[in-house]
């Protein structure tokens, strides 16, 4: 009843049962937000007739059901958050009328279907996050005419084919995550263009073909995540001029070839996993001027020779694994000057030698391992004195 009613805010309570069609005769309302409360049941299509609405909050409740087509109506809407309920089957495809929304938030439900191309025609839109839902088909081309988008997200569903090269004409991008489906194909060099990135986030899907150099040029890129893909060929010198990057996790592919020593140009990296591929060859020593990694995983790869001395140049490194290789030679005693390090792993490779009694200076280190290689000599009582260790072998 009441009319002139322009916000009406019950967020962050114990609200519980359906939510009342009755709303839908608020029709001065600007603002609603029934967040974060434990309503059920339908949302009410009479809430597509609040022509006048600019915010609607409908995320963290236990709505089922399918979204109205009747919000396509809502043409003054700026915001639409329906993430984190129950809500299932297809996005209607009449939400790319909301010509003014900036904001569409669909995440964490249970929808289904294709994503409709029809949200290609929403030019303000700048987040838009359909991710942990059981979509599926391919991304439609059409969303490369989101000209003002900021976030991309859709990961967590079930989308196949290629990634659209079209992706590449959305110059405001700043982050891109399309992680855990099963999207095939290469990836498009087109991603080069995207110079605002600063995360990419590919991982566990079906990616094969090799890795753009194009995606040197992404120079505010912080995270770059490409695992558990089936990507081939070698790791692009071009990655080297990423100097933001913080986060490089290239592992579980089938990425072969040496560890171009221009990887150790990025002196804000914290993470550097190239794990379980098919590299081959040196450590490049230039790796111990990565001065703020915190984790190195080289393991299950065929790299040879010596373990670089650089190494214990890391002074922040937490996490190093170099085990399952090919690495001879002896065990350098300057990794005893990693006074952070919490894990080191360099087994079953060809280390040779005796243990340095330096290891004994870790006393962070919670899991040491050695095994399968060719030392000699007797175990340092040094490593008496690392009273934090887990598991020793």
């Amino acid at each position: 009843n009441l009319g002139n009613l322009e916000r009406l805010d019950l967020s962050i309570n114990g609200l519980s049962g359906a939510i009342p069609s009755e709303l839908g005769n608020l029709t001065s309302l600007l603002n609603l937000d029934l967040s974060s409360n434990q309503l059920s049941g339908t949302i009410p299509p009479a809430l597509g007739g609040l022509t006048s609405l600019q915010w609607l909050y409908l995320d963290s409740n236990q709505l089922t059901g399918a979204i109205p087509g009747e919000f396509g109506a809502l043409s003054a809407l700026g915001y639409l958050w329906l993430q984190s309920n129950y809500l299932s089957d297809a996005i209607p495809a009449s939400l790319g009328n909301l010509s003014n929304l900036t904001s569409l938030y669909l995440h964490n439900n249970q929808l289904s279907g294709n994503i409709p191309s029809e949200l290609g025609n929403l030019t303000n839109l700048q987040n838009l996050n359909l991710s942990s839902n059981q979509l599926s088909g391919p991304i439609p081309s059409q969303l490369g005419n989101l000209s003002s988008l900021f976030d991309l997200h859709v990961g967590g569903n079930e989308l196949s084919g290629s990634i659209p090269p079209e992706l590449g004409n959305i110059s405001q991008l700043r982050s891109l995550g399309l992680a855990d489906n099963q999207l095939s194909g290469a990836i498009p060099s087109e991603l080069g263009n995207l110079g605002l990135l600063r995360g990419i986030n590919l991982a566990f899907n079906q990616l094969t073909g090799s890795i753009p150099s194009e995606l040197g040029y992404l120079e505010n890129l912080g995270t770059l995540d490409l695992s558990a893909n089936q990507l081939s060929g070698s790791i692009p010198s071009a990655l080297g001029s990423l100097t933001n990057l913080s986060s490089l996790n290239l592992s579980s592919n089938l990425i072969e070839g040496s560890i171009p020593p221009e990887l150790g140009n990025l002196t804000s990296l914290e993470a550097l996993r190239l794990e379980r591929n098919q590299l081959s060859g040196a450590i490049p020593s230039e790796l111990g001027l990565l001065s703020a990694l915190k984790t190195m995983s080289l393991s299950e790869n065929q790299l040879t020779g010596a373990i670089p001395t650089a190494l214990g140049s890391l002074a922040g490194l937490e996490w190093l694994q170099l085990d399952s290789n090919q690495l001879s030679g002896p065990i350098p005693s300057e990794l005893g000057e990693l006074g952070l390090l919490y894990s080191l792993y360099l087994g079953s490779n060809h280390l040779s030698g005796e243990i340095p009694p330096s290891l004994g200076n870790l006393g962070g280190l919670h899991y040491l391992c050695l095994e399968g290689n060719q030392l000699q000599g007797s175990i340092p009582p040094e490593l008496g004195q690392l009273t934090s260790i887990w598991r020793l072998y």
